[in-house]
């Protein structure tokens, strides 16, 4: 599933090539995961343009010149592709099609990508770049006994963040996924929080630089331990594979367990 680096680059990628164009339709082609009437839908689009594309948590926020917007969310295989109007894209679950003759298509072989118009977003949740060591601290009193792997990943209170970059982030903070939260000294929250940031941002700027346009997909070459075919970390040590808050984790012994 696309998690923060990843959607930041889509969006980027998707403001280049959609912005401040005209909607002349837009074809919605599921009977579900659409919170509206699909006619309705297309009504609210036709004759409008998109004035901005930003990563909404996990999910990619699309704003209407008639301030109107819809929030798209890929799941797990979902992605975007822009180019002709009429060319054939396989599993397409949205056509936005422009007056310059190009169109931009959702699609997802699983059918599991959502589309929601004008979605309500109550901001309750602190996007992952914008965390600070106080804000995660006062997240996890509000639940000290889950495992931090299970906290990092909880889009209610921090959004962005999924199994991929999880482990990534606490591999990186020399903290163990099966560490309870509560139990991590004001040390390692602090720790955990600047990985949270470095990690993000450095993975970002990896994308922006190694797949510019980038619109579809999880590009993972450059994680340290979140790679199934590794072995090592680049430390040196054992990766390990366990579930962990019923994700498949990847991790090492280096990790400081927290119980």
């Amino acid at each position: 599933m696309p998690e923060l680096p990843d959607l930041t680059v889509f969006a980027e990628s998707l403001a280049r090539s959609v912005l401040n164009k005209k909607i002349s339709s837009a074809e919605y082609h599921r009977k579900k995961r659409l919170n509206i009437d699909p006619q309705a839908f297309r009504d609210a689009l036709t004759g409008q343009k998109i004035t901005s594309v930003k990563r909404e948590g996990k999910a990619l926020l699309f704003t209407l010149a008639s301030g109107d917007r819809f929030l798209v969310h890929l799941m797990l295989s979902g992605g975007f592709q822009v180019g002709p109007e009429h060319e054939d894209v396989s599993y397409a679950v949205l056509t936005v099609s422009f007056d310059d003759g190009q169109s931009l298509v959702l699609f997802d072989p699983r059918g599991l990508a959502t589309v929601t118009f004008n979605p309500k977003l109550d901001g309750s949740a602190v996007d992952a770049l914008e965390i600070t060591g106080k804000q995660l601290a006062e997240i996890i009193k509000e639940k000290p006994k889950i495992t931090i792997k299970e906290l990092l990943t909880d889009q209610s209170v921090i959004a962005g963040i999924g199994n991929a970059y999880s482990d990534e982030i606490l591999w990186h903070a020399k903290i163990s996924p099966k560490s309870i939260a509560g139990k991590l000294p004001e040390k390692a929250v602090a720790a955990l929080a600047s990985s949270i940031h470095s990690v993000l941002t450095t993975a970002t700027g990896y994308l922006r630089k190694t797949n510019p346009g980038l619109l579809s997909g999880e590009v993972r070459e450059h994680l340290a331990v979140h790679k199934p075919k590794a072995k090592l970390a680049p430390s040196g040590a054992e990766i390990v594979t366990e579930q962990v808050a019923g994700k498949k984790t990847y991790y090492t012994e280096e990790q400081t367990l927290y119980e």
